[in-house]
Formats: structure tokens, sequence, C-alpha cells
């Protein structure tokens, strides 16, 4: 198995390729599994994504971190969401549950302050430093 990381449109990504065979490549892309068609024109390689079943991977909107933005500490999976667009919090609220390594950790918010976007849903791959959620 080989393990690459990506960095596309601000984002980062883990790769592991597990298996080639001929043109077909099993592949994890923060750990959600995927089957590829590796198509060699002219002796360039490049992958085409190739239905895997009832997996989708989930958009990622393209986001800077700023001053006011909440990071991921670690890798992990996002468990709960615990706000909203709009709603006010207090230092201290639990913002969002993380798994990470089998532990569920909260994110706490640091400040006083309103929920301006939330970039993440249930259930979705995060990476170290990637932007969670946006406060005013």
């Amino acid at each position: 198995m080989k393990k690459f990381k990506f960095k596309i449109n601000g984002s980062s990504y883990e790769v592991s390729v597990n298996e080639i065979e001929k043109d077909v490549a099993e592949i994890e892309v923060n750990g959600t599994p995927f089957i590829v068609q590796i198509e060699r024109p002219n002796t360039t390689a490049t992958l085409a994504v190739k239905a895997p079943g009832k997996v989708e991977p989930v958009a990622m909107p393209v986001k800077t971190p700023s001053v006011a933005s909440v990071q991921s500490p670690l890798p992990g999976v996002i468990m709960k969401i615990m706000v909203r667009k709009d709603q006010a919090v207090k230092r201290g609220d639990i913002l969002l549950t993380i798994e990470s390594m089998k532990m569920e950790n909260n994110i706490m918010a640091e400040k006083d302050a309103v929920i301006k976007a939330v970039y993440v849903q249930t259930g979705q791959s995060v990476m170290q430093g990637d932007v969670l959620i946006d406060l005013e």
C-alpha cells in the first residue's frame, strides 16, 4: 500500500492506494473507499472515478482560515454538530464532536460569538487544520 498527501484548493487529502490490478485501482481518500479506472493515453496516467456503489464523495467548500475560524485540531470524522448558522454561543460551549482514533473529542468555542458559517456535516472526514466553523 502506498500513501500520498494532496492539497487541492487549500484542503488536504490523505490518499492510500491499496491495490492496482491492470487498469483498476482500489484507493481510499480520507478513509472513504473508491474504485478508479486508470487511463493511460500516450504514457500519461490519469485517474477517472468509477462509481463504487453507494459511496458518494462529499464536496468540500474552498475555505481559507481566518482569525475567527474554528479549525480541526486533528484528523477524524464529524460525529455531532451542536450549532447552526446565526446561533449565539458562549465561551466553552460545545460546537461539534470529532471521532479520532476511536475517541470522541469535543470542539468548544474559545470566545463568545455568533456562528457565521458551518462548513462540515455529520459523517464527513476532516483533516487537521480544515476549517470547520466561522465565528463573528
